[in-house]
């Protein structure tokens, strides 16, 4: 690829390694196996792409990949019942459910229907709220990757311009949350954000999220010069996933830049883990 590059790339896969590496010898060190309970809500393929980097990474950090495929779970009935199932296992230590869910299924009973306890997405509402109260037992994987992309740069957040494109409630809103313990000024772009404003928004931001999922939204050249651009977005194109944001073009603009695949993506399955392990000792602990 020829480009005149002038950020400097933003990769999860250092951090991912030193996380890794610890999560490894609290396995080893475990009295027992550690499982993980993956459940398929529906066929969707940025969803099995992350399902797939999962269970490679379960395998190499010796944890058990307990996955239960859509078919087994055809309705909103049957997967509220499965949640509840591996949520009454004690073999059964963390539980996934891959999003978005099925259009016709209420988000509110099927996530309430999980135990806290083993909420590894940070998507209950009880966890939500102790990310409010600083409490991080399980951070959503996702926004907790973007933040720590942000601050291995080692630019000092506190007073720069932050926007978060996209509110959803396991990347936007708790990625605002942590940017807003960083005392940045952050602004929240959603479907309501005109585009002559979502560019203005861009051009004056220090730091910019983009977590939609609409390849191509954000314009490279709308990019403040120097910023920091974090691509969270992942959709499937033509076998290839692609990024939110225009990357060749912020290259040539931006300070820093998470390409995609590649960026937030190797954190975040490393994250998703470390929450498991969080869960596990925090419940440890309680006992």
């Amino acid at each position: 690829m020829s480009l005149s590059v002038n950020a400097k790339l933003l990769e999860g896969k250092t951090l991912a390694a030193q996380m890794q590496n610890e999560i490894r010898e609290f396995v080893v060190q475990a009295p027992g196996r550690i499982c993980l309970a993956v459940i398929e809500t529906k066929k969707d393929p940025s969803a099995e792409w992350y399902m797939g980097a999962q269970e490679k990474l379960a395998a190499k950090l010796g944890i058990e990949y307990l996955k239960t495929p859509c078919s087994e779970v055809p309705d909103e009935g049957s997967l509220i019942m499965k949640i509840r199932e591996y949520s009454d296992d004690p073999f059964v230590h963390g539980i996934f459910l891959s999003m978005p869910l099925p259009a016709s299924y209420s988000s509110n009973r099927v996530i309430e229907a999980l135990d806290p306890k083993k909420d590894v997405e940070g998507i209950h509402p009880s966890t939500l709220g102790l990310i409010v109260m600083r409490r991080r037992v399980s951070v959503p994987p996702t926004a907790y990757s973007a933040y720590l992309l942000a601050k291995s740069t080692n630019i000092p957040l506190m007073g720069k311009r932050a926007l978060v494109i996209g509110q959803s409630a396991i990347v936007g809103r708790p990625l605002a949350i942590l940017l807003g313990e960083e005392r940045m000024t952050t602004t929240i772009a959603n479907a309501g954000t005109t585009p002559a404003d979502l560019q203005k928004f861009v051009s004056e931001s220090d730091f910019v999220f983009a977590a939609v999922g609409k390849p191509g939204l954000v314009k490279g050249e709308w990019v403040k010069p120097g910023a920091v651009v974090v691509d969270v977005g992942t959709t499937e194109v033509n076998g290839k996933l692609v990024g939110d944001v225009d990357f060749e073009e912020a290259c040539k603009k931006a300070g820093f830049v998470t390409p995609v695949p590649g960026g937030v993506g190797p954190l975040t399955t490393t994250l998703l883990f470390k929450n498991l392990v969080n869960l596990i000792q925090s419940h440890s602990h309680k006992k």
